[in-house]
């Protein structure tokens, strides 16, 4: 509980799903029982699983539109924002602190115009900082927050190359609840007599759900085009090489399609299974809710991500299971190579399947890296910790005003102008000219510049008929010779840039061009 002499703060949290997130629902509920705060979320819907959970912890929640991804959705954005900008005044929050990339950008849009005295952006992964789109995105918006919060020391890292200052960053990790993943009081699934296996047979697991595979688009990370970012591929794989000295082992894939596009990944990897003749050995379990007691069960526990926050390597390192993860993003916080885990390189099955044979090799030393992860994670890595840090960070940053009129008026006057900016910036960019850019076009080419050379001369055609009527005529050689100016100044600054860019030929191609137009 908060001292009798600290005020009761009212937070919101802000986050566009109304489907899993239980790390909010957990933080939430905490940051009231715990540190005597009023709290409430911001969903996008009035329906969904975590709508019900946080009504069952009698938790208020308000529901908002946080799509601007298409060009519909993107010219409704200013009027998203000023709705959940009246929802803040309403209601008067002392902090808003948002998850999830979409209500990042809307909610801390929102957060600035209402002069909501604390506003925190608390960084869900490394995802979109990796990727062209939401990174700009999210540089041209976080100055509106007091504070970012990434959750990783990787994230930190990449805000830091944004020109984010130190003094505006505050590393706090998604910590789960301990009291949940604790070894000594959680009984074993014991899967080995579920699936009727002898009793030391070798379990190696992956938890995680099969999520789709990704595009190569600008909204994703290069690394992750045209892949799946969990590395269930990966991992199915790697499983030939470990059978080979341990023909017993049980690859356990736990977890289920996440919509659609996971639902077909689900099947790939079950015909890869199949293609590689792992049927015996690789085993889909589906989705299960006994996760602690599975963790107790495997012999390994994998991350093998291609990008990520930190997994699930906290709850399999709480329950001191030996832990093997991919060298990326957040995992290499709780994973340390030989002191609580094994790191091997993303995308790489030989390298994966050597991890996984160290500890299935050495049994004791990997039951050591399992205990020494818990202690780590127990020290930094909790509910707990995260809930302390975060209500600490609310009121070192609370003692400043808030809510004044004047301020709201003056930066709706500059958000209209910023809001448009950054629509025109992802129309024109981003939704038409990049794509097309990826799919070959450069407006170089001739067929490119047919159509500026032929709008160039239809327009000089057509001030030509006008011009006796305005009286122009004698002004036209005169517009003539300054387009002409313009023109070739233009052509002789491309001209000392031609070589570094291979456009010499193209740039000779249009002095002749520019020789005949202008005769």
């Amino acid at each position: 509980m908060s001292p009798p002499d600290q005020r009761r703060l009212k937070i919101c949290h802000v986050v566009a799903t109304t489907e899993g997130a239980s790390w909010l629902v957990d933080q939430l509920r905490e940051l009231r029982d715990r540190c005597g705060c009023d709290v409430a979320a911001v969903l996008n819907g009035n329906n969904g699983t975590l709508v019900e959970r946080l009504r069952a912890e009698a938790i208020p929640v308000h529901a908002a539109n946080f799509d601007f991804t298409s060009s519909p959705h993107l010219f409704g954005l200013p009027r998203k924002v000023l709705a959940l900008a009246r929802l803040f005044r309403r209601e008067k929050f002392d902090v808003v602190q948002t998850h999830l990339f979409h209500s990042m950008v809307i909610g801390r849009m929102a957060a600035w115009i209402a002069d909501v005295p604390v506003r925190a952006s608390m960084i869900a992964g490394p995802f979109h900082l990796e990727a062209y789109t939401p990174r700009w995105i999210d540089r041209a918006t976080c100055w509106m927050d007091t504070t970012v919060i990434p959750s990783c020391e990787h994230s930190r890292s990449l805000y830091r190359e944004l020109g984010v200052p130190e003094r505006r960053l505050a590393l706090i990790y998604y910590g789960p609840d301990d009291r949940k993943f604790d070894p000594s009081m959680t009984p074993r699934a014991d899967l080995r007599r579920q699936y009727g296996w002898p009793d030391d047979t070798p379990l190696v697991g992956m938890i995680a759900y099969f999520y789709t595979t990704l595009g190569a688009n600008r909204w994703t990370p290069p690394a992750l085009h045209g892949k799946a970012g969990k590395g269930h591929e990966d991992l199915i794989r790697a499983a030939p090489t470990v059978l080979r000295d341990f023909p017993a082992t049980k690859f356990l894939l736990v977890g289920k399609g996440w919509q659609e596009g996971g639902q077909a990944l689900l099947q790939r990897m079950q015909s890869l299974v199949a293609e590689l003749g792992l049927q015996d050995s690789v085993i889909f379990t589906g989705f299960r809710t006994d996760v602690p007691q599975i963790y107790r069960d495997l012999d390994v526990s994998i991350q093998p991500s291609l990008n990520e926050n930190l997994g699930g390597t906290i709850e399999s390192l709480l329950m001191e299971c030996p832990t093997l993860a991919t060298r990326i993003g957040g995992l290499t916080d709780s994973v340390l190579d030989g002191e609580t885990g094994v790191l091997v390189n993303p995308g790489d099955p030989s390298d994966l399947a050597n991890g996984i044979l160290r500890l299935l090799r050495n049994p004791a030393a990997a039951r050591e890296l399992g205990k020494a992860g818990r202690a780590r994670m127990l020290a930094r890595f909790t509910l707990s910790t995260t809930v302390r840090d975060l209500d600490n960070l609310y009121r070192r940053l609370s003692n400043r005003g808030g809510y004044r009129p004047y301020v709201t008026l003056w930066r709706l006057v500059v958000a209209g102008p910023f809001c448009l900016g950054v629509a025109l910036r992802f129309l024109v960019l981003d939704a038409y000219l990049l794509p097309r850019w990826d799919q070959g076009w450069r407006p170089w080419h001739r067929g490119s510049l047919m159509r500026p050379r032929m709008w160039l001369y239809r327009g000089y055609a057509l001030l030509n008929r006008v011009a006796p009527s305005f009286g122009l005529r004698s002004k036209l050689p005169a517009m003539r010779t300054m387009l002409r100016m313009w023109l070739y100044r233009s052509y002789a600054l491309l001209n000392r840039v031609a070589p570094s860019f291979g456009l010499r030929r193209k740039i000779a191609n249009a002095r002749n061009w520019l020789n005949r137009f202008f005769g």
